[in-house]
């Protein structure tokens, strides 16, 4: 199951046991929501009624229900995106910006230069059955039976893993056969919006593009926080104050925040380890992913449950850059 938009720093990956130990309520907020991964669990959990997704950039929010709404499939856009196109419209068409963007990072076009041409052929190939499309690139495909743009997508993917091109062409022999064609990233893009069709309880989704601190909190609603991590490249909150975060953050009803650290006056309230690819050298490496609450969040869970944190994080305070022991009271 994928959850939200693909993007860049999604929590698709997570979204299950993140929304899992969240506690019940009748509203939902996500207040950096991105692309909505924790909407779209929360969504489909059951613990929740109503759900409010935030994001200062309101375009991703209106993309969100556009994919929920089956706007965006596979089947109805078979679109080729240049470069060009892409660079003329990804600041104001999301979808574009993410589907068409390297790595989904909506600022980067999707293909290097290297190997656009042959990535057009092969969506010639997939999307309207043109397969000779990819003779000068050395691939001999057989026509595809397959129904469908996926079906015949994935009968190619097969046909091309089992065989050698029969020429071979300087500008791809850097890569590998898998790597040179084989996947059409902007198809399997497509495929994550398709998970958000027909999404149930739509009706009871409010989109906002504001500020974290406009955003007017409802009584009984849980608040849950992905804000940019301190010290990490920031994006499109670049500049963002954390800080001025803290100080709202402390003065809040049944918050939660992910985040690696945070100071004193928040205390840990979950963690999992996960694997981070580091930007700066490529290597992977593991982090906790920690989700965090503040004190007066904490005071009024139940006492069974502040119980279990404590021995959850008894052994392992550690591990947070907190100063602090948040559990002596």
């Amino acid at each position: 199951m994928r959850y939200g938009l693909p993007y860049k720093g999604s929590k698709n990956g997570i979204a299950e046991w993140l929304v899992d130990e969240l506690p019940k309520a009748e509203i939902f907020i996500d207040l950096f929501c991105g692309g909505g991964a924790i909407t779209h669990r929360a969504m489909l959990s059951g613990k929740y009624k109503r759900f409010i997704m935030n994001d200062i950039d309101g375009r991703l929010p209106i993309l969100f229900k556009d994919c929920a709404r089956g706007k965006y499939t596979v089947e109805n856009h078979p679109e080729w995106v240049t470069r060009e196109e892409f660079n003329a419209k990804k600041d104001i068409d999301a979808y574009i910006a993410l589907v068409w963007s390297f790595g989904n990072n909506g600022k980067d076009y999707l293909y290097g230069a290297d190997i656009e041409d042959m990535k057009h052929a092969y969506h010639k190939a997939v999307y309207e059955g043109d397969t000779d499309a990819l003779k000068p690139y050395g691939y001999i495909l057989s026509p595809s039976d397959a129904k469908t743009v996926y079906g015949r997508y994935l009968d190619y993917q097969r046909q091309i893993k089992k065989q050698t091109p029969q020429i071979q062409l300087e500008v791809v022999t850097r890569q590998t056969e898998i790597e040179r064609l084989q996947s059409l990233q902007s198809l399997q893009s497509l495929q994550s919006l398709q998970s958000l069709q027909n999404l149930q309880s739509l009706q009871n989704l409010q989109s906002l593009d504001r500020d974290y601190a406009d955003v007017d909190i409802p009584d009984g609603a849980l608040i849950y926080c992905d804000i940019p991590y301190k010290g990490s490249n920031c994006g499109k909150y670049q500049g963002f104050d954390h800080d001025r975060f803290y100080a709202w953050a402390l003065e809040q009803e049944n918050i939660y925040i992910s985040e690696y650290s945070m100071p004193e006056g928040f205390i840990p309230f979950a963690h999992r380890e996960k694997t981070v690819l580091s930007a700066a050298d490529g290597n992977n490496y593991k982090a906790d992913e920690i989700i965090f609450t503040n004190e007066r969040t904490y005071y009024n869970l139940e006492t069974s449950k502040r119980e279990y944190m404590k021995l959850n994080f008894a052994e392992q305070l550690s591990l947070f850059d907190i100063g602090f022991n948040p559990y002596q009271e």
